[in-house]
């Protein structure tokens, strides 16, 4: 938590200082839902285990979907590029996993659940096709996300203890997706459709890939297109 905090800290600090270069800037919150894949609740990296003389295998279907809120801030670095970054929230409903023996499934040693949280902290770029009332862009960034898992076991043999996984890991990931904007005058409202991987630099060599798809509705106050700039005739340019 120490580190979540310190690193939004940074964030915050860099836009406040530099404040004065973004004089095409936006400030905007999205919220929305997240589509997990299927091994985002693969909290082992493998659905065998094998805990003293027993081994256990894992039920585990992929999560529920879940939500998302980002906190975002856009800057313009061209006509048509701009910078796009800021910190949200993932969080994705809890998942019931039976751990049972691998020789008689029926036998069920016991009751696994799990809640992942991911706070991904982000930057990248976005390129806007047009101007006007409504305008497209494709984007890209990488993340830098905390990757919490909440565990809670039910025993229904002691011979059978899992090791403890109410952890915090970090990885880096990536992401890209497409959006539409909808200028309005006051604000902007924002439609976005992105792919995340989570763990895309830094994971275990046993650990899968994991991701989630996320559908946002958002709303931003500041510029959030380019101004238009008429090109100077050659009388005015003398």
């Amino acid at each position: 938590m120490r580190q979540i905090i310190l690193s939004l800290l940074f964030v915050c600090c860099f836009f406040s200082c530099n404040y004065t270069l973004f004089s095409q800037s936006s400030f905007g919150l999205q919220v929305g839902l997240a589509t997990p894949s299927e091994k985002l609740n693969q909290i082992y990296n493998e659905d065998l285990l094998k805990v003293q003389n027993a081994l256990g295998v894992l039920l585990r279907e992929g999560p529920n979907t879940g939500y998302i809120v980002n906190a975002k801030l856009r800057f313009e670095l061209d006509e048509k590029v701009w910078f796009n970054g800021g910190a949200g929230i993932a969080r994705f409903p809890q998942s019931v996993i039976p751990i049972v023996n691998q020789i008689d499934n029926k036998d069920t040693l016991a009751i696994m659940t799990s809640i992942q949280n991911i706070i991904p902290l982000s930057a990248g770029l976005h390129y806007q096709f047009n101007r006007g009332l409504v305008s497209l862009y494709f984007m890209g960034d990488m993340t830098y996300n905390y990757m919490m898992n909440s565990v809670d076991v039910k025993y229904n043999k002691q011979t059978f203890p899992l090791p403890p996984k109410n952890e915090t890991i970090s990885r880096i990931g990536i992401g890209f997706g497409a959006g539409l904007d909808f200028h309005i005058p006051i604000f902007t409202g924002n439609l976005e459709a992105k792919y995340n991987i989570v763990n895309f630099i830094g994971r275990d060599p046993i650990e899968a890939e994991k991701s989630y798809f996320t559908l946002t509705l958002g709303i931003y106050f500041g510029e959030t297109q380019s101004a238009i700039r008429p090109k100077a005739s050659p009388s005015t340019e003398q």
